[in-house]
């Protein structure tokens, strides 16, 4: 084995790697500074996808209530990971309201849902056909809306979204399908419309 490498001792080159490992470590371990994320300010259609995205979220939301209220369809590591997409979902209304501000947030009393899903094999089948139509549905904001801080907000949301579409998708022992295609708003509202009543029917 060479001893020297470019002119630098083993033990040279040894002790110098060490002091940059000690030097990076001492960095992380400093909180970065991060710029805040631009604030979402929808005008015009931007409305429409964030108005749907904070009612499907509550869809998603009753979807993984019924989930977790199959007995015996998961193990307790399953059940974590649902419970937490529950409560991502649940966190997404509130961001998507704030987006859309106090004139015209969906409040809980707007809607009522009705998801049925009876066993593992269909809380996996409806779970994936409504992560699969909202990410879709954001897909098509990302590409339609005006404002940045909407498209961003959108693009998050999708990113979470497909995430809990392709776990669903692996518990199915389905394949990975190829790249999500966006889905129209109108078309996408009408879909929704089935998992919704009014609250006093």
């Amino acid at each position: 084995m060479h001893r020297f490498i470019l002119g630098t001792s083993r033990r040279q080159l040894l002790a110098a790697g060490a002091t940059a490992a000690a030097g990076l470590a001492a960095t992380a371990a400093v909180p970065q500074a991060r710029a805040a994320l631009p604030p979402a300010t929808p005008a015009g259609d931007d409305l429409g996808f964030l108005a749907f995205g904070a009612v499907a979220e509550g869809v998603l939301v009753a979807f993984f209530d019924a989930a977790l209220a199959i007995s015996g369809a998961w193990s307790a590591a399953e059940r974590r990971v649902l419970t937490e997409a529950r409560a991502s979902h649940r966190a997404n209304i509130d961001r998507l309201n704030t987006a859309l501000g106090p004139d015209n947030a969906v409040t809980p009393g707007d809607f009522a849902h009705q998801v049925t899903v009876g066993s593992r094999p269909g809380a996996l089948r409806v779970g994936r056909e409504l992560e699969t139509l909202v990410g879709g549905t954001y897909l098509g904001g990302v590409a339609a809306s005006a404002d940045y801080g909407t498209r961003l907000l959108l693009g998050r949301l999708l990113a979470l979204s497909s995430s809990h579409n392709a776990i669903l998708t692996r518990w199915a022992g389905k394949a990975a399908g190829g790249l999500p295609s966006p889905v129209d708003l109108d078309a996408a509202g009408l879909k929704l419309d089935a998992y919704l009543k009014e609250p006093r029917s």
